[in-house]
């Protein structure tokens, strides 16, 4: 119950990097985690991709 009224449902895609496995400057961490979330959004929606 949300103040107010109900939330009717969530849904979460995201794209998760590890920095050591993949880059070590926040330009490459970015790019891989937004490939990986693009990847997630084309699989269905609601998904966590690792990079």
């Amino acid at each position: 119950r949300h103040r107010g009224g109900f939330i009717s449902s969530v849904q979460v895609s995201m794209g998760v990097v590890v920095f050591s496995e993949h880059g070590h400057s926040a330009e490459l961490l970015l790019e891989s985690a937004d490939k990986a979330l693009y990847k997630a959004k084309s699989l269905g929606r609601n998904r966590i991709v690792v990079a």
